[in-house]
This record gives structure tokens, sequence and C-alpha cells, in this order.
């Protein structure tokens, strides 16, 4: 890229520039007076401008702490976050301007760095870890702490499972409070503190009074050690002389938490014995027994509910939630899967098939589960994904769960297993003896035309048979008014003779009606939806008409797909009684 037509532009500008060679690499200097500070910024040429061009600011030590900025203490200059590159869209076209708006930038936020002390410091503290990433050491980059409070406790140190897996969770430390225990007949996390035998190290988790901003430079982690006992609460301050005065251990851990204006920061330390220091010295809390320990900064990433779920996108006030999956198929796996990652906290699964070679290619477990029990496989894979989903299996079909406290027991069912006739005769049942859980029945058609899933929710207009009512006469109807096929025509195929007879439709049309009744799941058990509702979802006609199957009035007429709507028919004999 050429830099000269650059240099020009900011020099007309105002600003004093100049090509320099910085560290051996070719760079441009811009010298300009900030706040009474003589400040040098270094831009180092590349040769095509993707992003936002970046600044680093000439000897930092010469300038108060600064917000925003981080020590790149080998080449002596520190760099300065102004925006995330990426989410900049920036005139390559004519990179001049470009450069123009970035130095105002620059120069604006290092203005109100030096300017204005208490935002400086306020800034700070709020970016408090990407300071504390600057000086952590690598090999501490995965600590996971599995607190759930924050309060003083006393925890135990599991090393990797793995020291030269650097993937998954056995390539992480474990903290583990004294007293964890997670209740589950299985549990990821269970499995990965009892793979890693007795633990080789302890520590406790101590909660900071207030907080002053992380150390610029490895080298003053020491000193800013000291500085933050002050900050510790004398009787917890007294627990750790209690706990560890007369430890024999080399090795203590220290995982810290303190609440800033981005919520409560987590981070930590390792203390070492140093290995020429003979015999037993006390833990560290004085400047006095500090000389004896090494001492190195870790990342914590906390590994509990209440962080990871709401962080990933799902909700907490689900895990109270209990839903009844019957049916484990291509669409039931699917809907498994996103009822989970909405953060449901306890999930039955209802199949009493096996996984078939045949329907590997629209089902969700893998060719490791063929010949295993649906319901099996479904539960290892959720419970590796998601930690705190409480899981229970039955090996039955739908009609074998008429049992009223059973059903009473959930807050929703969910029934995806594409016989009408069953799911109508569960109704039947459901109707007559009183059952208070709202029910969800979802079904894909084939060919690609389309899937449905109606909420049947007790005590409100609208139920299943709403869906079931004949257009023509207004009577029960064998097929749902909701499909776009009609009834009566024979659309399943075969390979090898009536015993594998199937309906064709792809994986992605089963995502696509999991994806509704999922929807319409969570929205209900949210408290979004208090009323019995419909939802479909229409496709193609093109693989239909090619077959020689004909098209419901309904695929004509509906301009609705991906709408809620409600469910009630006024020709239902039952909701109309």
């Amino acid at each position: 890229m050429n830099y000269q037509p650059i240099i020009q532009h900011l020099t007309t500008c105002g600003y004093a520039v100049s090509a320099i060679e910085f560290c051996l690499l070719p760079a441009i200097k811009v010298e300009c007076e900030i706040s009474g500070y003589e400040v040098s910024l270094i831009h180092i040429k590349v040769d095509e401008l993707k992003e936002m061009p970046s600044f680093v600011l000439q000897k930092p030590e010469a300038f108060p702490r600064l917000a925003h900025t981080l020590s790149l203490d080998k080449w002596g200059v520190a760099s300065i976050c102004v925006n995330v590159p990426d989410s900049v869209s920036i005139n390559y076209e004519v990179p001049e301007l470009a450069f123009e708006e970035s130095l105002k930038r620059h120069i604006t936020l290092l203005n109100q760095c030096l300017s204005d002390q208490e935002w400086n410091k306020k800034e700070l503290l709020r970016e408090f870890l990407a300071g504390w990433y600057q000086i952590r050491e690598q090999e501490y980059a995965d600590f996971l702490c599995l607190s759930d409070a924050g309060h003083f406790e006393l925890i135990d140190v599991f090393p990797p499972k793995k020291k030269k897996n650097k993937y998954g969770l056995d390539s992480y430390h474990f903290g583990v409070p004294k007293d964890y225990n997670q209740n589950s007949d299985y549990s990821l996390i269970n499995n990965q503190i009892k793979g890693r035998g007795i633990p080789t190290g302890t520590g406790c988790i101590v909660p900071l009074q207030s907080l002053i901003p992380a150390p610029w430079r490895k080298r003053d982690l020491s000193d800013w050690y000291i500085k933050i006992l002050d900050f510790i609460d004398p009787s917890i301050r007294d627990k750790l002389t209690h706990t560890f005065g007369q430890s024999r251990d080399h090795s203590f851990w220290i995982i810290f938490n303190a609440v800033t204006d981005s919520g409560k920061t987590w981070f930590g330390l390792h203390f070492v014995l140093k290995k020429d220091i003979k015999g037993k010295k006390n833990f560290p809390l004085n400047n006095k027994n500090l000389e004896f320990w090494d001492i190195k900064a870790m990342d914590i990433r906390l590994f509990n509910k209440e962080r990871i779920i709401p962080r990933s996108g799902a909700d907490i006030s689900l895990q109270n939630k209990k839903v009844l999956l019957v049916g484990c198929g291509s669409v039931g796996s699917q809907i498994a899967n996103q009822l989970a990652s909405t953060g449901i906290g306890h999930l039955t699964l209802v199949d009493p098939d096996s996984l078939s070679l045949d329907n590997l290619y629209r089902h969700s477990l893998p060719t490791s589960y063929v010949n295993w029990p649906k319901t099996f496989g479904l539960i290892i894979e959720l419970q590796n994904k998601y930690p705190w989903l409480d899981t229970d299996q039955k090996f039955c079909g739908l009609l074998d769960l008429r049992d009223e406290s059973l059903l009473n027991s959930f807050d929703l069912v969910i029934i995806a297993i594409g016989s009408p006739s069953q799911e109508r005769i569960f109704h039947d049942f459901c109707i007559k003896n009183e059952i208070e859980t709202a029910v969800i029945n979802t079904w894909v058609e084939g060919y690609g035309i389309g899937g449905h899933a109606t909420l049947d929710i007790p005590e409100c207009l609208g139920c299943l048979r709403c869906a079931y009512v004949n257009s023509l006469d207004f009577s029960r109807g064998l097929a749902s008014n909701l499909n776009f096929l009609k009834s009566d025509q024979s659309l399943t195929k075969n390979m090898a003779g009536c015993g594998n007879a199937f309906l064709p439709y792809s994986n992605l049309t089963a995502i696509q009606t999991a994806l509704i009744a999922s929807g319409l799941a969570s929205k209900f058990l949210l408290g979004e939806i208090t009323q019995s509702s419909k939802v479909s979802w229409k496709g193609s006609p093109t693989d239909v008409i090619n077959n020689g199957f004909e098209l419901t009035d309904r695929y004509q007429a509906f301009t609705k797909p991906l709408e809620i709507l409600p469910l009630l028919n006024s020709g239902c004999d039952i909701c109309n009684a």
C-alpha cells in the first residue's frame, strides 16, 4: 500500500507525520500534544487495509496508567483499543480518510484518559480482566472454577487430565469446592472430577471488598498482590492465616472475585515455593513471606449454571421445568437438543425403538449409537453437551403413559411420533381424566412440503381435536386439517418390500419441524403463550407435484408460515360443548 498520500493527507490535517523504521519494520510516526503530554503514536505499515488502522503509544511509562491500553513491554510501546477492529466498516478505497478517522479516535481516547482521572480509573476497573489477561501465565489460561457463590470456601485443584491435549475439558485445571456435589446418575462434571484421581493442590476462594486496576506488567504482580491484601475482609484474612498458616504444602491457589461495573470479576493467583528454599514457609500474607514464593497470574473461568446458561443464550428460569418428550426419532431427537439448549432443567425421553442405519442421515445421533436405544444415546449426547441437564428415560410407547400422576408431574408433554391415531387416543385419555399438563403434538409431512405443531393447554379453548375437525361437515376427521398433503394418498416408499416402508423427508425438514415445536414449547414454559395455539411451516411443492400427489386447499391458501395462531376451531365439539 502506498503510504505517501496518507502522510501528505495527515500533514495537511495538521499532524506532524514522518516515515520511520520501528523494530526493523517500516512505520509512520505521528507526534502531537494531548492534555499537556508530548505523545508519539506509531503505526506499522500494512500491505492492505482490511480494518481500522491501529496505532501504538510509544514510551507508555512516561504517562499515568491509561485505560484501554495494554503494555507491550518487549517493544517499549502500549497498544490502544479504540474499537473492535472487525466491527467498523472502513473506506479502504480512500485509505487516507480511514487513517484520519483512526487518529481522531486514538487522540480522543487518550485525551479523555489523561484529562479525566476519575473516568480513567473507572474504565481501568471496568476492563480489569483485559489487563489481567495480559499478565497471566499461558499454562493457567484454562482454569475452571466450579463455585456457585463467590464467598470464602476451600477448594481442591485438579490438574488437566492430559497435559498434551489442548482441547476439551480434559485440558483444563479444575477448582472444585470441598463440599461440591452434583446429584446425577450421569454427570459430565462428576466424571471429569473422578477421572482425575486425587487433587494435586489446595486453595480457597476469596471475595474482595474493593478492587484496584490490574498490574501493568508481570514484574509488577508481587507489589500489586501486597496492595490487594488490604481489600480482604479481616475475618477472611484470619481464616486464610488459620487454614494455611500451618500447612506444609509448597503450592497454594487463591481465586479472587470482586464486584465491578461490568459485574463480578474473577481472577486467580498460584503461589509456588521457590526451588532453592528449604523447609516450611508461611503462607505469603505480607512482603516478608512473599520473597520465598513465586507468584503467577491465572485466568479464571466460572463453570456454573448461573454464569454459563445465560451467557450461552439459554434461560436460567427454565432450570426448574420438567418436560416429557415422547418420540426420539428424527424430529424428536432434534427437539431434545433444542429444548436442552434453552435451559430446560429436566427432560424425560420416551421411545421403545433403537437407532437404525436406515435413519442415519436424518437423525441427530452418530453411527456409534446404531442398534442402541435412541433414548440412551440421546441422554449420553445431551449430558455431554449440557452439564446441568437432568435426564430420565422410558422404553415404552405413547399409550403406555396413560397415568394421571405421571403426566401431571410434568410441566409439558411433547409428542413427536407421527401417529395420528395414537395421538387422538392419548388426547381422549387426557380429556376424560382432566390431565392438567399442556401437550404439544408435532409432525412432519413428506416430500418437504411442511410440518406442524399444536399446543393444547388444559382449561383453555382449543385442543388437539380442533386440528382434526373436518372442514366440510365439521365432524371429527381422521386426518389433520392443518396438513398440506391430501389424505388417502399412498405417500410412503419402500426399497425392500412392505417391511421397509418409509415416509420420504430430509433432515432439514425434520429440523425445521423441530424448531417450530421447540419454539412453541419454550414460549409456553416462559409464560409468553397462554392460549392453545398452532404453528406450521410451508415448503416447496416441487417434489409433491413431481411424484403425482395432491395438495390441500389449506396449502394453497396458507399465508402465515411460522406464525403462532390460535388453535381453537369453531367446529370442535369438545371446545364448543
